[in-house]
């Protein structure tokens, strides 16, 4: 263990609480104990560091590979992302990009189209690998994945999920489709086909979730889809409706 961090890598710290910086470095700032626990514990080879605030010195973690830091509590405050720090966080590499035209390793796959809320998109991430999925994809316009909020949302799940990102609705379409996943399925509050009587929904296809304000984006050759909601309710959370699709797959798994 060592104290203190050089000038350099508090300006990059600082620098990645902020989405041009992300954009700019192949690093990313997580803070809270359960996403660095589990980012050490899945993706150890990508943590630079481990940043203790002297307080949570002693805290039991996966082992690190990268360098452990003991901050003073000032110094610790003043480079974390959040306003409560658990006084635990994580310098690491994102992982490296799949490539466009990689096979697709699951049955089906799930595409966030221009989903944009933090707390939503991490939720489905954490879902998406508690079902199983090796990956999801997400088009442009959507919520950076290794933005802290995500990454403290989805407890660390970009780390061991694949992130794929194929350009708007209708690229993304066409690499699904010469990757021989033709049949898409767009999410809708109601109408068109019933989730639970569909029987191909998961058959070498996608399903697309849309946009908290505004839905899935127009895309020709796609099936409606729908949840039955007995009750008055106009419309599902995003997060919610995802966790109710991944879960109908992992019940077909066990039938």
């Amino acid at each position: 263990m060592t104290e203190g961090l050089s000038r350099r890598r508090q300006a990059l710290l600082r620098s990645l609480r902020m989405r041009h910086g992300r954009k700019r470095s192949e690093f990313c700032l997580c803070d809270g104990q359960r996403p660095c626990s589990e980012i050490l514990a899945g993706r150890p080879d990508l943590v630079e560091l481990l940043i203790l605030r002297e307080d949570r010195a002693g805290i039991e973690l996966p082992p690190c590979q990268g360098e452990t830091v003991i901050l003073g509590g000032a110094e610790f405050d003043s480079l974390a992302p959040t306003v409560h720090s658990q006084g635990v966080m994580t310098l690491a590499r994102r992982p490296s990009a799949i490539p466009a035209d990689a096979p697709i390793p699951d049955p089906f796959v799930l595409v966030l189209d221009r989903v944009g809320d933090p707390g939503n998109f991490g939720t489905i991430l954490r879902t998406a690998r508690a079902a199983g999925l090796h990956e999801v994809w997400i088009t442009a316009g959507s919520a950076d994945p290794f933005s802290d909020k995500i990454l403290r949302s989805a407890s660390g799940a970009q780390f061991v999920l694949g992130i794929r990102n194929a350009g708007d609705l209708e690229e993304t379409a066409a690499t699904l489709k010469k990757l021989g996943h033709g049949t898409f399925f767009r999410t809708l509050p109601a109408g068109g086909e019933n989730l639970f009587r569909t029987d191909d929904v998961f058959q070498k296809s996608a399903v697309i979730l849309g946009c908290e304000a505004t839905g899935v984006a127009a895309l020709d050759g796609a099936r409606a889809l729908h949840i039955p909601m007995p009750g008055d309710a106009e419309s599902l959370n995003v997060a919610q409706a995802a966790t109710i699709i991944l879960f109908e797959y992992v019940r077909r798994l066990f039938a």
